[in-house]
């Protein structure tokens, strides 16, 4: 009998080695101290930008960041990855931001991230006078379990917002999705990638002076600044991920799916904002055309049932709804995008601040 424990113990071991690897490095900073992400906001409210901050937890940042903000800002810019770029004051709605402009996208954010970085502003002293939204097509088919970074604050909106929910339920579905990851041979092969190429200690983030540098460059008031991409590199990537890439990407299956009592969420924040007194302008981020014409042809809900199902809900709300998921429908070609679905910042400044559209 000891013998047989002492084996399974050591295969038990063997088989934890990659776990615990995947922990140590961690590149994805599922489970990393948040040390890094207070000096990087720190070092934004201090006026300066960062650069090669993309690998750290940008909920994190903005979590550090926001408290160090002084005043209402006149915009505060949510969504994902898509709507980062957005800066200054570019656009009709964004002309109003005389006063502040606050870009809180987040990388990679479903509603979950939307909610839980709107709630760091969700007070009196920083409350801001409008929100502009980035509504994704998988914006609420993908939320369910956000990031532990916000999960407080997600909470507390989802209950002022009248969404169910079970804040610790969720708080132990995000642990175990982590948990999930750390365990998977995607993630070892991501961090033995990550240790190969730049150590235990990965990629470290440094201030800068300089808006455009080798890597994304993340601006004091939150905007991202992209490195540059050849309009020709960029309608290889359109072209390769409308052929392949599409079919594997999770985003767009499944866009019916609702979490548990997230049926109406969006709509219900919307509300909850306009209650409050905020002003909403919902925006509708253009794909590169290839992407749009082969995602209109995906099985079951598509882009397109969508968006008109988001221009009904901004008619019931009465907000504003600019742009289109068709990039034509906006003017856009390939040559203004970054990659697939990324848009250069004149393009989506240009979106932003078109006529408002009638539902």
């Amino acid at each position: 009998m000891g013998a047989l424990l002492a084996r399974t113990a050591l295969v038990l071991s063997i088989a934890a080695l990659p776990v615990a690897f995947n922990a140590w490095i961690d590149p994805a900073r599922l489970v990393a101290p948040r040390a890094a992400e207070r000096e990087i906001a720190r070092v934004l409210a201090s006026g300066r930008a960062v650069t090669d901050f993309a690998n750290y937890d940008d909920r994190a940042i903005e979590r550090h960041l926001a408290p160090l903000r002084r005043g209402q800002p006149d915009v505060l810019v949510l969504g994902s990855s898509r709507m980062q770029v957005l800066r200054g004051c570019g656009g009709a709605p964004v002309r109003q931001c005389a006063n502040g402009f606050v870009n809180g996208a987040m990388q990679g954010a479903t509603l979950d991230d939307v909610l839980g970085v709107y709630g760091l502003y969700d007070v009196a002293e920083r409350r801001p006078r409008r929100v502009v939204l980035g509504v994704d097509p998988w914006t609420e088919s993908l939320s369910g379990t956000g990031w532990r970074s916000v999960a407080d604050e997600r909470a507390l909106v989802m209950r002022r917002a009248g969404i169910p929910g079970s804040p610790r339920r969720e708080q132990l579905a995000v642990w175990a999705r982590s948990v999930r990851t750390l365990a998977t041979p995607e993630y070892f092969r991501l961090a033995l990638y990550s240790f190969r190429r730049h150590g235990t200690r990965g990629i470290e983030w440094r201030p800068t002076d300089a808006e455009r540098n080798a890597g994304k460059t993340k601006l004091p008031d939150g905007a991202v600044v992209w490195t540059d991409a050849s309009p020709e590199r960029a309608a290889a990537a359109a072209r390769a991920f409308a052929t392949n890439g599409i079919t594997l990407d999770e985003r767009f299956r499944d866009l019916e799916r609702r979490a548990v009592g997230r049926d109406g969420a969006l709509e219900r924040f919307v509300r909850y904002l306009g209650g409050e007194g905020v002003g909403v302008t919902l925006v509708l981020v253009p794909f590169a055309p290839e992407v749009y014409d082969a995602a209109r042809r995906l099985p079951g809900r598509t882009i397109v049932e969508v968006e008109r199902e988001l221009l009904a809900m901004a008619a019931r709300t009465k907000v504003q709804i600019v742009g289109s998921y068709d990039p034509r429908a906006v003017g856009m070609t390939t040559r203004e995008f970054f990659d697939e679905s990324h848009p250069r910042p004149e393009a989506l400044a240009r979106v932003v601040g078109q006529a408002v559209r009638a539902p």
